[in-house]
């Protein structure tokens, strides 16, 4: 009777699982933890699978209790706090291939004695982040500083006009407007005097 009882226990603890899930291209934690307070330094291993009676077979890191032993991939990181008990396993950069169950296995002396956790990793495809190109506005032009102050301007076929308002214009004397005012049909000209050189 006893020996029924034990086997349906050790049945019902391998049965057990908790699932996860994690999106491709992010980081997944397995929690497992043990009291090391309790029973010191322990030997742990991470399996892919179920955790067989003994041991672990197919192992993706193993830890002795101080430092890393063995590990598969560098993607498997044991990232708690080891002086704790803290023997999570964290899967870095996660793909599809990587669902499926997991077994932590922390071996206790005796018989019967080693904590086993299964997990059922779910992953999920990471939602793609679609981006529209921004529009660009054409902000307009700066006035040019002789259309802001109004002053004389000359044109490209030589005309000088002027930019002066009607209201500016108003307000000047008669000899001011004969003075800025420039016929249209004018033009201006620049005689550059001829420098010659004679040789003595």
């Amino acid at each position: 009777m006893k020996v029924v009882l034990l086997l349906a226990l050790l049945t019902a603890s391998e049965c057990d699982s908790t699932k996860v899930k994690g999106q491709t291209g992010q980081n997944v934690t397995l929690s497992c933890k043990y009291d090391r307070k309790y029973y010191g330094a322990l030997d742990v291993c991470w399996e892919r699978g179920e955790i067989p009676r003994s041991h672990c077979y197919n192992q993706l890191i193993s830890f002795d209790g101080n430092t890393v032993k063995t590990r598969a991939s560098s993607r498997y990181e044991l990232l708690g706090r080891l002086e704790d008990g803290d023997v999570s396993l964290t899967i870095l950069n996660l793909t599809e291939g990587d669902a499926g169950r997991y077994g932590c296995r922390v071996e206790i002396r005796g018989w019967f004695n080693d904590e086993k956790h299964h997990f059922d990793l779910t992953v999920v495809t990471a939602p793609q982040i679609h981006t529209s190109a921004a529009s660009h506005t054409e902000t307009p032009s700066e006035p040019t500083a002789a259309a802001q102050t109004g002053g004389p301007r000359v044109t490209a076929a030589g005309h000088m006009t002027s930019g002066v308002s009607r209201s500016s214009s108003s307000m000047m004397s008669s000899s001011e407007k004969s003075f800025l005012t420039v016929s249209s049909s004018s033009r201006i000209h620049v005689s550059v005097p001829t420098l010659t050189e004679s040789c003595e």
